[in-house]
């Protein structure tokens, strides 16, 4: 299978892979994180799946400074961030990133890419955001993470960190993966474009989603791009879409059944306690007209513990006042 997308990591390629924690762990305290994380984090991330065993992939990429290619390598941690990790997968099964240019690269920050070059494909998923991630690792150089604009935003775009970037920490920004080969390919993509307008000379987004590769070819010619990517085998082919839809489905469907619920519940009680006193009244009635049945007959008798209910004839007057 085939991929593009990108992450950086500072090992030497023969050193062994360690995946390094968040230097300190109170920037991982809810306590300290913003208010428009907390509300959400435990509910949200903490009840998703650890996404299972991790996994690499292998990106070729063409048009390096100087005009080379080179490859470099990720090593996917779905237990770090399990539905970034799982949506990176369906995105990877999808061939999405081929041929995706790397749009936004500023020295020293970070490398962006993951806006299609087919404009229907941009369409497909501008309104498919993920649910955001706890940020249990920090970004340093080499992590990879999703961008994104405020909660629950992510889509499809990537950040590769290219220094230290532990400030995004607090913003939400969650890596699920970390370059731990060919960090100096992920340092030989193309920056001279920079940073969007007007803080650089970089492409438009929004030229990119409406136009794709056209526009990119024609006005940015010497961005890097990503050739291909293969990556390890984990499940049959769908599976992470699969989960990804069902997740959102539930999602979707969680908050109207908050509301629904307990009126539901509220109406049923409500039925029942009707349908019981609809039952007694019936239950009286029937009695009465047993009682008056049994009086006509035997005038002179009991009925249930009580005295017969007199005829309506034979019903003495009431006292004169």
């Amino acid at each position: 299978g085939k991929f593009a997308g990108s992450l950086a990591q500072v090992l030497p390629p023969a050193c062994p892979y360690r995946p390094t924690p968040a230097r300190s762990m109170g920037d991982q305290d809810p306590a300290n994180l913003p208010s428009w994380r907390t509300s959400y984090s435990t509910q949200a991330a903490e009840q998703k799946t650890n996404g299972g065993s991790s996994w690499l992939a292998h990106f070729t990429v063409r048009n390096l400074k100087g005009g080379g290619s080179g490859n470099f390598t990720i090593s996917v941690q779905p237990h770090w961030a399990p539905v970034g990790a799982r949506r990176f997968r369906r995105l990877l099964e999808e061939h999405f990133f081929d041929q995706c240019r790397f749009f936004r690269v500023v020295k020293g920050f970070m490398a962006q890419f993951g806006i299609s070059g087919d404009p229907d494909v941009n369409t497909k998923y501008r309104g498919k955001t993920i649910a955001d991630d706890i940020v249990k690792f920090t970004n340093q150089r080499g992590r990879v993470s999703f961008a994104m604009s405020g909660i629950d935003s992510r889509t499809t775009q990537i950040f590769i960190s290219l220094g230290d970037n532990r400030f995004l920490d607090k913003q939400g920004f969650a890596p699920f993966a970390e370059v731990v080969e060919g960090m100096e390919t992920i340092d030989l993509l193309y920056n001279g474009y920079g940073d969007g307008a007007p803080r650089g000379q970089g492409p438009d987004q929004n030229g990119i989603q409406k136009v794709g590769n056209e526009y990119l070819d024609k006005k940015f010619p010497l961005l890097s791009y990503v050739e291909s990517v293969e990556f390890s085998s984990l499940g049959s082919v769908g599976d992470a879409a699969r989960a990804e839809e069902l997740s959102g489905v539930a999602s979707r469907l969680g908050p109207p059944m908050m509301v629904i619920l307990p009126l539901l519940l509220v109406a049923l009680i409500c039925m029942i306690r009707i349908c019981c006193k609809v039952c007694r009244m019936f239950c009286e009635e029937d009695e009465d007209d047993k009682a008056k049945a049994h009086a006509k007959t035997n005038p002179d008798s009991v009925y249930l513990g009580k005295p017969a209910p007199c005829a309506e004839d034979d019903c003495p007057a009431e006292p004169a006042e």
